[in-house]
């Protein structure tokens, strides 16, 4: 196959480069498996799956907060990610980020993998909203608990690349901070939690087989230097009063002053690559575009399966680029 390709990409004029990644490739993964498997001297759990208190069903203590991440012995364990607010919750393979009262975030390494290369990339993820635990009577009725926190936080690009799709709407003042801390407002996606994808309090585990607590975001234009930020509400502050919530009337009410998110299984894979040609050519007319797939038939619609894509300008000049549909 690679000999047909390098012969079609010949054949149309064009001469191949070399990348050190591709389409598909994944650079940058988290599911925190090291705050699963955490134990201390004993054997035991370092974290508890419990994401209210920092002990379990037992009353056995565990660490449920790195209150400053700068200091936790227990930094080695996020691989490269951090919090600019220090709100940020640690349980057994899932990180939750903000405090009641308090807008949390997670701030992911840059993404060195791209290495000098360009590229649009895939977000994916799982998003859960957070709610107050259930308390029953000696009866065993319900007596409170089961709130949900407000139903929408942030994603944030930093660095080079901006969102472009799967966004439940776009924000161009969400307020967050800088590398030295200070507040500053960025560009990003507002995602909204459905009522149904938020913890169910009797059993945390559950939330995750949820599909609707997936997300994916579109990024144009990343780089190595690119960092996503996931920002509760925003940046220590309360929600708005101004944003929507989706369901005011979840199962035992909304508070809208608290907005806490719990995350996990990350993944950022590339989309597209992005090459100098592109950006020569991105203020260019188009004149006609042609497809040609492996057995060498041409088409002004794309094959199933691998593409050359041949470009041909107004001014004269093409740009060919391989694709798969």
């Amino acid at each position: 196959m690679k000999k047909i390709l390098l012969s079609l990409v010949a054949l149309l004029g064009v001469a191949g480069t070399a990348s050190a990644i591709n389409v598909g490739d994944v650079v940058l993964s988290e599911n925190w498996d090291k705050l699963y498997n955490a134990v201390d001297a004993n054997g035991k759990n370092v974290f508890s799956l419990n994401p209210w208190t920092g002990a379990d069903a037992n009353g056995v203590s565990y660490q449920p907060n790195f209150t400053d991440l700068s200091k936790s012995e227990y930094l080695p364990l996020l691989n490269g990610w951090s919090s600019r607010s220090s709100y940020l919750y640690s349980c057994r393979g899932f990180v939750r980020i903000s405090k009641t009262k308090f807008g949390g975030d997670l701030l992911s390494p840059a993404l060195t993998a791209l290495g000098n290369d360009t590229a649009d990339l895939e977000l994916n993820y799982q998003g859960i909203g957070y709610t107050s635990n259930i308390k029953f009577d000696e009866s065993g009725t319900y007596k409170s608990g089961g709130v949900h926190d407000y139903q929408a936080y942030y994603v944030v690009v930093l660095g080079d690349g901006e969102i472009t799709s799967g966004a439940t709407k776009m924000q161009d003042k969400i307020l967050y901070a800088d590398a030295d801390g200070n507040a500053t407002y960025y560009k990003g996606a507002q995602i909204e939690i459905p009522t149904d994808a938020f913890i169910n309090p009797l059993d945390t585990m559950e939330a995750w087989s949820n599909a609707n607590t997936k997300v994916t975001l579109k990024i144009k234009g990343a780089t190595a230097k690119t960092q996503i930020a996931f920002v509760a509400s925003e940046y220590k502050t309360l929600p708005k009063k101004t944003d929507p919530e989706i369901d005011p009337n979840a199962p035992h009410g909304t508070n809208d002053k608290v907005c806490r998110v719990v995350l996990d299984n990350i993944k950022v894979t590339v989309d597209r690559m992005v090459t100098a040609v592109d950006n020569v050519n991105a203020a260019k007319a188009v004149k006609h575009i042609t497809y040609c797939n492996l057995q060498g038939q041409t088409s002004a619609e794309p094959f199933e399966g691998v593409n050359i894509v041949k470009t041909v300008y107004t001014d004269g000049s093409t740009h060919v680029a391989k694709v798969i549909k």
